[in-house]
């Protein structure tokens, strides 16, 4: 969770406070309330971040898909008793 400190000015704090008012909610909630429906927006607009990979990382991530498509992999059902035993 990452939390975000707002400096407002006084009009934009009444202005809030005003909405939550209407609502039941107090300046920070009409705020969590605000970004909540502007991040929903842009999830359904289908905008989500794509982050690239390293190099490093996907040549891994290539090399361990091989490995596990041509059964070199184990399936771990008690990962306490796995890390235990190597």
């Amino acid at each position: 969770m990452t939390k975000v400190q707002l400096t407002l000015t006084d009009q934009e704090a009444a202005l809030l406070a005003g909405y939550g008012n209407q609502l039941g909610y107090n300046l920070p909630k009409v705020a969590k309330f605000i970004i909540r429906k502007a991040a929903e927006k842009i999830l359904n607009q289908g905008i989500v971040p794509v982050y690239k990979m390293s190099e490093e990382i996907e040549r891994k991530g290539l090399k361990a898909l091989a490995e596990h498509k041509s059964g070199k992999t184990i399936k771990v059902t008690d990962a306490k008793k796995f890390f235990e035993e190597l």
